[in-house]
């Protein structure tokens, strides 16, 4: 982590803490100041100004870690199905950020109990909700602009800027997240893997915020926070090349 994050803390959850790792290094940009964060390791009640539960996600936390339960997993009020009763997807994102940032987060993808659920797998990884998404699978994973910036409106397919063929999902493996956006480039790192992509529509549009979308039993969240994006950094050209992109 690049500084001490602010609390945030939601619910409570029985579930065993876990021991931190160092996070990837920015390549791209130089972190600038704390916009919002959590390590999930405070006691007050919970400030949800700057997290966004998606289609009737659940979170809890408990022991310096945020669970997100889909709404097939949680009891429904009163008996009554509603609307995302039977969804599979959890979605949780921090909203209110600026729209050049760098974004780090401990993020775990819970093994789902149904082999068919854990077969078709995905997770999403989106920077503007809907807009520059990593799609991991048990097949790779791939950089992409799509829906409404490209595919969903207007018929045209989502623009691939980047892939990973051997980073595949692993369930109950704590994955260690850098995002860097900053006018039209975008760099993304998982462990040791690095996307990255380089176009027009990163610059000119772009929804605000860092979000997980997985489907299956849940996820964990050790850290999420986001840093303003500063300067690009003086070895970035360089570190560009190496990348195999100009």
């Amino acid at each position: 982590m690049f500084s001490r994050p602010l609390k945030i803390v939601f619910g409570l959850f029985l579930l065993s803490g876990v021991v931190g790792v160092a996070s990837p290094t920015p390549l791209m940009i130089e972190p600038g100041k704390l916009v919002v964060g959590s390590d999930f390791d405070g006691k007050r009640a919970a400030d949800l100004k700057l997290l966004k539960l998606r289609k009737e996600t659940v979170i809890a936390v408990e022991g310096g870690v945020l669970r997100a339960l889909p709404p097939v997993l949680t009891p429904k009020v009163a008996g009554v199905e509603t609307k995302w009763g039977k969804s599979t997807f959890a979605r949780v994102g921090l909203v209110g950020l600026p729209m050049d940032y760098v974004g780090t987060a401990r993020w775990k993808f819970l093994k789902p109990t149904d082999a068919k659920v854990l077969a078709k797998g995905v997770v999403y990884i989106d920077l503007g909700h809907r807009m520059i998404r990593v799609t991991i699978n048990r097949e790779g994973a791939t950089l992409l602009l799509e829906n409404h910036l490209a595919g969903r409106h207007d018929d045209k397919p989502a623009i691939l800027l980047d892939e990973a063929p051997t980073l595949k999902l692993v369930p109950d493996h704590w994955y260690e997240i850098i995002v860097e956006v900053k006018g039209d480039e975008v760099v993304i790192q998982i462990d040791d893997h690095v996307l990255y992509g380089k176009h027009d529509l990163i610059a000119t549009e772009r929804y605000d915020a860092f979000n997980f979308d997985a489907t299956g039993d849940g996820f964990l969240l050790d850290r999420i926070e986001a840093h303003t994006a500063g300067e690009f950094r003086k070895d970035w050209p360089a570190k560009r090349k190496q990348l195999g992109r100009r």
